[in-house]
């Protein structure tokens, strides 16, 4: 058959292919690229496991060891060092004993025990390793990654069944999408070696749509063409395509998104999935900000739910204002719901925009009275409120401002805005009783933005942290046990592992201590943005009050110096930029996290789109640029940094300004009247773009807190 002779023409492919594989190869034929352990070349008999006794001279080794295996910790930590030198023979000792010993990371040592097996060319060996550590570890979170080498193993040794037995059970009981990746490849690579090649075809589509950012799925999408060209037909359909394309948008790859939803276009889709893709184009336009082409797509959709709103936005991004006033207001006369609530407050805020304050005080109003959904009836109260101040009808802004402060009884955080400036519409009154006003704002909340403007206001010093109450609920639930855990692994130097275990620990965290206890061993596995969720999320207020002594540390998490070194390095003395700035960026851009992609594309810890990106590496005279180079902590850093440097340049040092741009563009910012410094708490809060405005804000706010902490 022709399929089985594309089978015989591929089975040397794969046999070299399976070494470049990210799960360390998917065969035995890996053995080749490093040196056999010395126990497999002895010529003693191989026990029933497999394994064949050690040299005599590996017992100097073994004496060695000893010591090491008192602590689970050292023991991981020989076993991986043994691997690096290449004696592999001495690392699954070592392993076993591990196991044995320490029952709390056992489970660890037999997944590395069963993968040193395998790469070492010992198969047999392997399967006998990961059956015994299933039995054993039954309600072990590596059951999948075991599960995956056991397969690996069984297909080995011929043993196709049993392999795809395995696979099916690390399927089962995975959602993580790495693992799953592997696993259908190493699937797909089975059924093709086996002559099953539309059955191989599948899986790798499978593949490809499912897991699109992912290596596996290159090697998978390879593997189609392959087989697509060789059958003389496409495999893959429009509905395949769209399978793509949604994932990559959910994953915010938004060109490759649009390429995969325009194939899918091509390909025919039924009618349903056609509005389905004609929505998701449009939307993913409006993210890559190509707004004329986003407004014609919304337009092409039928108009219900949010269509006309979204269609409306790209018309304001588009430059056509006023135009998309209209759409607004038309749609808020048609409807009263809530998205009628919405269309009326963004008409508003375009009619502010462009100066037609009587306009857009008329839908505020309305909005305000509304009732029907909280968040948009306080903005809008907020709009009137500042638009009154700006008007310098202060004590009309002070009646919004305190009706503000009253609605939002029982959330102190949220009071602090119409708090300060109620304060602040007081002081241009000339009333003196707007500095107690002021102190108290400062004195209670010295951590938060409006604190930090307050103090400014009065020179108020930041209160004693012995006067402040401790954090509540200091009790946890967590057990020393389980916080052994991932205290062991990176004692071992298994980082990863370890971020794995805190991040299901951190589920079950309650109080203080727990937190605590989580946030640190988060550091110490470089998980500086779980740190900071881990102590932020619930002690929000605390944090704003400012540090507690003996308790510095809850602050040092949730504003940490991830990073310093190459922070340090990328901020001497010739970038005029302190390291508090960069710091301040990262926080609010990123939380720390060297690999996230925002919705329009920014990608690494300061955000930075890869076209400036390209343009900070050229100023900068390097000679090499690629968008990847932004997920390295060091490079993204460097640039940011750079760029940060250059925005401040522009604006004269003015650090408001220079934030704003870096989140706006500092073309937009350039267009923004500049007020004299003293009022840059005006200048901020007039920022028209509100996403803009709230990211100044906390920049300015963290950079505080870097200054006060550090």
């Amino acid at each position: 058959m022709r399929t089985d002779r594309l089978a015989s023409q591929n089975a040397r492919y794969w046999r070299l292919r399976r070494a470049l594989w990210l799960a360390a190869g998917l065969f035995a034929v890996i053995c080749t690229l490093g040196p056999q352990p010395s126990w497999s070349r002895s010529n003693q008999a191989p026990d029933k496991m497999g394994r064949r006794q050690a040299p005599e001279a590996d017992r100097v080794l073994r004496d060695r060891s000893r010591p090491r295996l008192e602590s689970p910790a050292e023991g991981l930590r020989a076993a991986r060092e043994a691997i690096d030198q290449g004696d592999r023979s001495h690392a699954v000792w070592v392993l076993t004993q591990v196991a044995q010993r320490h029952p709390i990371v056992g489970d660890y040592a037999a997944l590395m025990q069963v993968e040193v097996l395998l790469e070492s060319g010992h198969p047999e060996a392997a399967i006998g390793v990961a059956r015994s550590a299933l039995q054993r570890h039954s309600g072990s979170r590596l059951r999948p990654r075991i599960h995956e080498l056991l397969g690996r193993s069984l297909d080995a040794t011929g043993q196709i069944d049993g392999a795809h037995a395995a696979w099916r059970a690390a399927l089962d009981h995975s959602r993580e999408d790495a693992l799953r990746a592997r696993v259908l490849l190493a699937i797909a690579a089975s059924e093709e070696e086996r002559g099953l090649t539309r059955e191989a075809a599948t899986t790798y589509k499978l593949i490809w749509y499912a897991h699109p950012t992912s290596e596996e799925a290159a090697i998978a999408a390879h593997r189609l063409d392959v087989i697509e060209d060789y059958l003389g037909e496409d495999l893959r359909s429009g509905t395949d395509w769209r399978r793509r394309g949604d994932r990559l948008f959910r994953a915010r790859r938004n060109e490759e998104a649009l390429a995969a939803f325009e194939s899918a276009r091509g390909l025919g889709l039924t009618a349903g999935e056609n509005r389905r893709t004609d929505r998701q184009v449009a939307r993913t336009l409006f993210r890559l900000r190509r707004y004329p082409e986003a407004t014609e797509a919304f337009s092409e959709l039928p108009q219900t739910e949010d269509v006309p709103i979204w269609r409306a936005r790209s018309m304001a991004r588009s430059g056509q204002v006023f135009e998309a006033i209209d759409e607004f207001e038309e749609i808020a006369q048609a409807n009263t719901n809530r998205q009628g609530i919405r269309a009326r407050f963004l008409a508003g805020l375009l009619l502010d925009g462009r100066g037609q304050i009587d306009r857009a005080e008329a839908h505020y109003r309305q909005v305000a009275r509304s009732g029907q959904r909280a968040g948009l009836s306080d903005a809008a109260a907020w709009r009137l409120g500042w638009a009154a101040y700006r008007g310098q009808q202060y004590e009309r802004a002070m009646l919004y401002f305190a009706q503000l402060i009253r609605q939002k009884e029982g959330d102190p955080i949220g009071q602090l805005r119409p708090r300060y400036w109620h304060a602040r519409a007081r002081e241009q009154l000339g009333d003196d009783a707007s500095r107690v006003e002021f102190d108290e704002i400062a004195r209670d909340y010295p951590l938060s933005y409006y604190g930090w403007r307050a103090r400014s206001r009065i020179s108020q010093p930041i209160r004693d942290p012995a006067s402040r109450a401790e954090p509540k609920g200091r009790d946890g639930r967590l057990t020393s046990t389980s916080l052994a855990r991932p205290r062991i692994l990176i004692e071992a130097g298994l980082i990863e592992e370890a971020q794995e275990e805190v991040r299901l620990l951190a589920r079950q965290a309650r109080g203080l201590e727990d937190r605590m206890a989580l946030a640190q061993l988060a550091t110490a596995a470089q998980d500086y943005n779980r740190a900071q969720r881990i102590v932020v999320e619930p002690y929000t207020e605390t944090l704003a009050r400012g540090p507690i002594r003996q308790h510095e540390d809850l602050w040092w998490y949730a504003w940490p110096t991830a990073y310093s070194n190459w922070v340090n390095d990328a901020t001497d003395e010739g970038t005029r930029v302190e390291p508090a700035l960069v710091f301040a960026v990262m926080r609010e851009e990123s939380g720390y996290r060297p690999r996230v992609i925002s919705p329009v594309g920014a990608r690494g810890l300061l955000q930075i789109m890869t076209p400036t990106g390209q343009r900070l590496a050229i100023s900068k005279g390097w000679k090499r640029f690629d968008a990847d180079d932004l997920f390295q902590p060091r490079t993204n850093i460097d640039l940011g940094s750079h760029y940060l440097a250059q925005l401040s340049d522009r604006f004269d040092g003015r650090l408001s300004a220079a934030i704003a741009s870096y989140n706006a563009g500092p073309e937009a910012v350039s267009s923004w009247p500049l007020t004299k410094e003293a009022d840059d708490d005006e200048w901020v809060e007039s920022i028209p773009y509100d996403q803009t405005r709230s990211y100044v804000r906390r920049v300015l706010r963290s950079l505080h807190a870097y200054r006060v902490l550090y």
